[in-house]
């Protein structure tokens, strides 16, 4: 059985091919690294460019009268924003659908299949109208979303294989754009999510601390004052490209040289740059990761000595200092388990998601608050994500033009509600007047409600998203 998994980054993409009895295929760049999602358009053609050469020029592209740049258009789904060529008007679907063709292009390019359907990963917080969006995307690109999978948990199915004896497991996933945690309990034949967070620091913001480190050394030996952002496109796109191979190299190296041909018309050569001196520039960076999941741990409702282990995924989470940082730090007494290929093992979890045979259902209460701050139970736990549509009734329970609705969360019968949703809908305002209720989980794990008025009926009609829910996936 052939599945597909990709991982829709925030800086890079990537795609994996999973065959039982077979080893996996990796799709993503000219250069066999995950795929950069940025893209340049051409304002006069609306043609859109991409790839590692876009990336390691993305500062001449932005600066360029003739270009538009998306750095990253994954959050730019479900939005109104647009770029408009001379030939018309391009929308994120477009660009998210050319990121994925390219994928899908390059298993051609190797001389194999293209991507027909896929597992497609996205964050825990990612909005719902971006999820459809995202949708739309991909059935441009020709491929059919089989599920979304949260990254976490898409991470946590790659390595089940070596985890299943353990019950608690906190994922901390430290890509280029962001760093998302998740703490998720492994129970009973699932994977449940008992709390997530997130934060946007991550690998591109340790590049561009770098590269301004650099540039002062530079400075300093020529004797100049030139800032950073006053140098040209092109001499800060040498220099960023350079700081990540740089970033790449301490990792195993505990000190490297860097030779810049040209950088501010003159040649360049920094020798003997020391990993210490490296580590001081990353280490705030590190340190306020590490501070979230200590906080992700403690909203889960668990103790340190509760986690089983630590999975450490995502291409910035190879710095040798968060490791180091980790196995040291008193609030955390489980083992790491370091994932071994970490920029392409988010795609492949998502792939061996579609050769289970499980499906999600919801790990949390949905609930209604009622007029004396009572929770009543409209979606339990164990629910099935299936688009079913479910139906309720309520009344008013004082003389008032609009109904007020709020929509809780729990995650227990023993603990408190979370309010999620509040909303108005209009009433003609006599006591009891009832208000008629719908709401399902669709297949892009939101959920939604709508709501009318009996009396006004599809003039009072309103409808809520919410999509950061949390699941388990049975495995």
């Amino acid at each position: 059985m052939i599945s597909f998994g990709i991982d829709f980054g925030t800086t890079n993409s990537a795609a994996v091919k999973m065959d039982l009895g077979v080893e996996p295929q990796k799709y993503g760049d000219e250069t066999g690294r995950p795929l950069p999602s940025i893209v340049a358009i051409d304002i006069a053609t609306g043609e859109m460019k991409g790839g590692r050469r876009v990336w390691e020029n993305r500062e001449f592209f932005a600066e360029s009268s003739q270009y538009h740049l998306v750095p990253s258009v994954k959050w730019k789904l479900g939005t109104d924003e647009v770029w408009q060529t001379e030939r018309g008007v391009l929308t994120p679907e477009d660009v998210a659908s050319f990121i994925l063709k390219s994928l899908s292009a390059r298993a051609l390019e190797l001389g194999l299949e293209p991507i027909r359907k896929a597992s497609i990963t996205i964050p825990y917080n990612y909005p719902s109208q971006a999820r459809i969006s995202l949708r739309r995307a991909a059935a441009k690109a020709g491929i059919e979303v089989s599920t979304f999978i949260t990254e976490s948990t898409a991470a946590l199915m790659r390595y089940l294989p070596d985890l299943k004896h353990c019950r608690n497991v906190a994922v901390f996933d430290w890509g280029g754009g962001t760093l998302d945690i998740s703490i998720l309990q492994i129970r009973d034949g699932s994977i449940s999510e008992l709390a997530t967070d997130g934060m946007e620091l991550a690998g591109d913001y340790i590049d561009s601390d770098l590269a301004r480190a650099i540039h002062l050394i530079v400075m300093e030996q020529r004797k100049e004052a030139h800032q950073f952002e006053s140098m040209s496109a092109r001499n800060r796109d040498i220099l960023l490209t350079q700081s990540e191979r740089a970033k790449c190299r301490f990792e195993t190296l505990p000190e490297t040289d860097i030779a810049l041909t040209s950088y501010g018309g003159a040649p360049a050569t920094l020798r003997s740059l020391k990993r210490p001196w490296f580590e001081s520039i990353i280490a705030p960076h590190i340190e306020l990761a590490i501070d979230l999941l200590a906080r992700t741990i403690e909203k889960a409702g668990l103790s340190p000595d509760a986690i089983n282990r630590l999975l450490v995924i995502g291409g910035s989470a190879k710095l040798r200092l968060l490791h180091e940082r980790l196995r040291h730090d008193p609030r955390f007494e489980a083992p790491l388990y370091v994932a071994k290929d970490a920029e392409w093992d988010v795609a492949l979890g998502a792939a061996s998601l579609q050769l289970a045979a499980g499906g999600y259902e919801l790990s949390e209460s949905l609930g209604i608050v009622l007029s004396d701050n009572s929770y009543y139970e409209i979606l339990p736990p164990g629910s099935r994500v299936n688009d079913s549509r479910h139906s309720l009734t309520v009344s008013l329970v004082e003389d008032a033009r609009q109904a007020n609705i709020a929509i809780a969360h729990r995650q227990s019968p023993h603990k408190g509600f979370e309010t999620i949703l509040r909303f108005g809908v209009e009433t003609l305002g006599f006591d009891l007047e009832p208000i008629h209720l719908r709401y399902w989980v669709s297949p892009d794990l939101v959920f939604t409600i709508e709501a009318e008025s009996v009396t006004f009926g599809a003039r009072s009609l309103t409808a809520h998203d919410y999509g950061k829910l949390r699941f388990s996936y049975h495995i």
